[in-house]
C-alpha cells in the first residue's frame, strides 16, 4: 500500500500497526479462543506447548519462554544456527533446507496430544512447513501463525504446501507481503515490519486466555513471576521442580 501523506514516520507506523492489531484480534478471535482452549486442556493434563520459528520468527520462541507472566509448560525448539546472531545468510539457507525438522523435533521427545505453535511470516519456507508436517506425524496439535496474504504470493517450496494448509488452526497475522508496512514516497522501499509485534500480541492473547480458562477450571496456574516480586523465587522454584524434567532448556 502506497503511503503518500506528510505525517511523521512515527505517526504513520503507529497508525498502521494499531489498525493491523485491531484487525488481527477482531478477525481471528474465534481461532484465538479455540487455540487457547486447546492449550488449557493440554496443560491441565501436564502436556507441553512447543514453539518454533526461524529467522526473526525465532523471537516468538524467546518471547514465550521463561518470562514473567509466561507459561512454565512452554518448550522452545531452539537451534542457534537458525537464529540471526551467528551467520544470517546461513540461517536463511537452512530454513529452506530439507530434512532438518525431524532432527530438531526428535530432540524433544514429544508426546501425542501436545501442541506446537509455528511462527513463519511468509508461511512458505521449507523448514517451518516441514516442521508442521513432522509434528502432525507425531500427533501434535499444530497451530500456525503467518500472513496468509504473503503466503499466497510467495513461491512455495518443493513440499508443495503452505504452512497454513498443514496446520490444525491457522492464525492470520494480517501482515502485508514483504512484512514492512510504510512505503517511502517515490521509492519502492518499505519500512516498519509488523510480524514481531503481531506475533507477540497473538501469543500473549493466547497465554492470557489460556490462564483465565485454567483458573476457571481450578487448575493450579503454571505462570512464572518476576523475580523482583515478593515470593516469586519460591513460586518459580516449585514450577521448575515440576517442569524441568520435561524441558531441556530449564
Amino acid at each position: 500500500m502506497r503511503d503518500n501523506d506528510n505525517s511523521s514516520g512515527i505517526e504513520r507506523y503507529y497508525r498502521r500497526i494499531l489498525a493491523l492489531q485491531t484487525e488481527v484480534i477482531e478477525s481471528q478471535r474465534r481461532k484465538l479462543e479455540d487455540t487457547a482452549a486447546q492449550m488449557a486442556m493440554i496443560i491441565a493434563q501436564d502436556g507441553r506447548i512447543f514453539i518454533f520459528g526461524t529467522g526473526h520468527s525465532h523471537m516468538m520462541a524467546e518471547e514465550a519462554f521463561y518470562r514473567a507472566g509466561g507459561l512454565a509448560p512452554v518448550v522452545p525448539i531452539f537451534s542457534s544456527a537458525l537464529m540471526l546472531h551467528e551467520k544470517p545468510n546461513f540461517s536463511s539457507c537452512l530454513e529452506r533446507t530439507g530434512g532438518l525438522a525431524e532432527v530438531l523435533l526428535g530432540e524433544y521427545q514429544v508426546r501425542p496430544g501436545e501442541m506446537i505453535l509455528i511462527f513463519s511470516n511468509s508461511g512458505v519456507n521449507r523448514l517451518p512447513v516441514e516442521m508442521a508436517i513432522k509434528a502432525k506425524v507425531s500427533e501434535l496439535f499444530v497451530v500456525s501463525v503467518s500472513s496468509l496474504a504473503y503466503a499466497r504470493m510467495a513461491p512455495i517450496s518443493s513440499l508443495g504446501k503452505r504452512l497454513d494448509e498443514v496446520a490444525d488452526i491457522a492464525i492470520d497475522n494480517y501482515g502485508e507481503p514483504g512484512d514492512a508496512l510504510v512505503q517511502i514516497p517515490e521509492t519502492d522501499w518499505h519500512v516498519g515490519p509488523s510480524s514481531t509485534i503481531s506475533g507477540a500480541l497473538i501469543w500473549n492473547c493466547l497465554v492470557t486466555e489460556c490462564v483465565v480458562r485454567l483458573y476457571a477450571s481450578g487448575v493450579p496456574l503454571p505462570v512464572f513471576a518476576s523475580l523482583n516480586m515478593p515470593g516469586a523465587a519460591e513460586h518459580n522454584a516449585e514450577l521448575l521442580d515440576k517442569w524441568r524434567m520435561y524441558n531441556p532448556h530449564l
